[in-house]
């Protein structure tokens, strides 16, 4: 079993190599909402997790990112389809709709618990 230290050693070296081999890319940290549960402190204590390379879009509410929320988007796009329309038309019109939101390729951070 891979100690803290080992595991943190390894998402660091992970992060380091997407940011050499992707220099002009934005770095986006999503700290985890167990590491600031509170308003007591100014301060908390985070660990990195996994780096990886994703797009994201801000609606200005919310992130989205595409590897995880492409297929939520599209449904939610769908609903406001009427349902008169042909299928394959309103899954096409749906996609073609949530591709062209201003997805912005990232170095995305997970920061954790310790």
């Amino acid at each position: 079993m891979k100690t803290q230290i080992e595991i943190q050693k390894e998402n660091v070296k992970t992060l380091l190599d997407l940011i050499k081999e992707n220099p002009d890319l934005p770095i986006v940290p999503m700290v985890e909402s167990e590491v600031v549960a509170g308003d007591d402190y100014t301060t908390w204590l985070g660990s990195f997790g996994k780096a990886e390379i994703d797009h994201i879009w801000d609606n200005g509410e919310q992130i989205y990112f595409y590897s995880h929320d492409f297929e939520e988007l599209v449904q939610n796009v769908l609903d406001e389809i009427p349902a008169a329309v042909d299928d394959k038309i309103a899954d096409k019109t749906a996609t073609d709709a949530v591709d062209k939101y201003k997805w912005e390729k990232s170095i995305v951070v997970q920061i954790g618990l310790p």
